[in-house]
């Protein structure tokens, strides 16, 4: 194994840990569903359907998924709006509570993750890893999926 495949083993294992320690102390599934909704919409306070897909990358039906289960759980509202066929979803006060202890405990886990660095080291970091970032989508790596395949399970009778 050369040093390039060796460092990015390191990388590899380092970005494991972290999710673990997110799974562990933080907030789960943050990115897409419920989570990346109700932080959606506390940083905005309120979106319309069309805006929360652009913000959170997912599609119109799954985001309908998304905005259906929080509705259920009493996290948000939908209202109507004067576009036609979009809708505007706002917290509850549920929601934003839940929302703002999510984000709390975002940012609690973020710290103890990095405590370990000093201030420069995580500048250090972050130049760095923006400097993967950009280079991986100079190649055309955008982490993006291309289309959409539905597996459907077969069931046995």
């Amino acid at each position: 194994m050369n040093e390039a495949a060796k460092s990015l083993a390191q990388l590899k294992k380092a970005n494991k840990l972290v999710r673990l320690a997110f799974h562990k102390n933080g907030p789960k599934s943050y990115k897409r569903g419920q989570g990346a909704l109700l932080r959606a919409l506390l940083e905005n306070d309120g979106a319309t359907q069309r805006e929360l897909v652009k913000t959170l990358g997912i599609n119109r039906s799954n985001l309908k998924d998304v905005v259906k289960k929080a509705q259920r759980n009493e996290y948000v509202t939908i209202e109507s709006v004067d576009e036609p066929r979009t809708y505007a979803v706002k917290l509850t006060n549920l929601g934003r509570e839940l929302a703002e202890k999510r984000v709390a405990a975002n940012d609690r886990t973020a710290d103890e993750i990095l405590s370990c660095l000093t201030a420069e080291e995580v500048k250090q970091l972050d130049a760095i890893t923006e400097k993967l970032i950009v280079a991986m989508k100079e190649k055309g790596i955008s982490g993006k999926k291309k289309g959409y395949k539905v597996r459907r399970k077969k069931h046995r009778r």
